[in-house]
């Protein structure tokens, strides 16, 4: 790093040579935070990917990318992958409950953070030694920070990407469990009532309707209706699917009724949903007190305070 820095400096004593080499670093700065970029968006923008997406399963759709860029990753994987595997199987646990399904997002994942790691602090230091004038000191410091905020920001990005993610399909479940109950009941089976599901919610809950369009996928493919439930909660990781999938399970082991199952979850799960609401409801009276102890009680103290401030005032002037 000190020679690093040693060399900007002896090209700032030169302007045109100093100019070249910040427009060069910048360049390659700007070109890796682009690569990133179209790395963890390239499932967004294939055409082909989006066409295909409701009818075969993700995993599939990962083995026909041909990408001659993936192929140059999957050659240098050791580079970009650590060696520890409990760290990748969470990893990847974490990457299906964001919705990456595909074979190939555990590496893209971590290329991301590595190009991030070295483009950043490259970056931060190009604007300020030559920008900002720095010190080496404090560009050094800048660089370490922004190293850091490389290694951290893909890990953030993801926990968030999570979370909203279960949230939607959280919300999403019961109406879709209510009209799987109304499904079965009206003779459909179990396959037959998912696929309606799948198709009816799809314009508003598309996330839930992927998940359970991959079920049905897997089960027509030949894989166990059991293991298929199995893999959705695995890929959603939502306790109420978790709740449903062990239900259905017991149901099938033991030979009982589907549809009574599927009516007693649900009437569970609309009483839990209640509860929750309740439950939400009876601490607005307790969050409300701050924004009324900041905000109303000075306002209303001045509207009852201030003309009586100034009555005294003037009295005291008319003596």
């Amino acid at each position: 790093m000190d020679f690093l820095m040693q060399l900007l400096t002896g090209l700032a004593e030169r302007l045109q040579e100093s100019q070249w080499s910040v427009v060069l670093i910048v360049a390659g700065a700007v070109f890796m935070l682009s690569f990133a970029m179209m790395l963890l968006f390239d499932d967004f923008f294939d055409p082909v990917r989006a066409r295909f997406k409701d009818q075969i399963n993700t995993d599939t759709l990962a083995t026909l990318d041909s990408d001659v860029l993936l192929e140059k990753l999957h050659k240098h994987s050791n580079v970009f992958l650590p060696s520890n595997i409990p760290l990748l199987q969470r990893t990847t646990i974490r990457l299906h409950y964001a919705g990456f399904h595909g074979k190939n997002s555990l590496l893209r994942y971590y290329a991301i953070r590595m190009l991030l790691m070295i483009s950043l602090p490259l970056l931060v230091l190009v604007v300020s030694v030559f920008i900002f004038s720095m010190d080496s000191q404090t560009a050094l410091q800048l660089a370490l920070i922004a190293i850091v905020f490389g290694y951290i920001s893909p890990s953030f990005i993801l926990d968030k990407l999570i979370a909203n993610r279960q949230k939607t399909i959280r919300r999403a479940f019961p109406d879709a469990l209510d009209l799987l109950v109304v499904c079965s009941e009206a003779g459909l089976s179990l396959d037959a009532a998912l696929q309606k599901v799948a198709t009816e919610i799809n314009l508003s809950q598309p996330e839930l309707a992927d998940e359970l369009n991959i079920v049905i996928a897997e089960t027509r493919a030949g894989i166990d209706r059991h293991k298929a439930l199995q893999r959705l909660v695995e890929r959603t990781g939502v306790e109420e699917i978790k709740g449903l999938v062990s239900a259905l399970s017991q149901s099938m082991r033991f030979g009982t009724n589907i549809v009574e199952t599927l009516k007693v979850y649900s009437e569970d799960l609309r009483d839990r949903r209640t509860q929750a609401a309740e439950a939400i409801a009876a601490k607005i009276g307790t969050k409300l007190i701050f924004p009324l102890a900041v905000c109303l009680l000075p306002a209303f103290l001045m509207v009852v305070m201030i003309p009586a401030l100034l009555i005294f005032k003037n009295m005291g002037s008319m003596r």
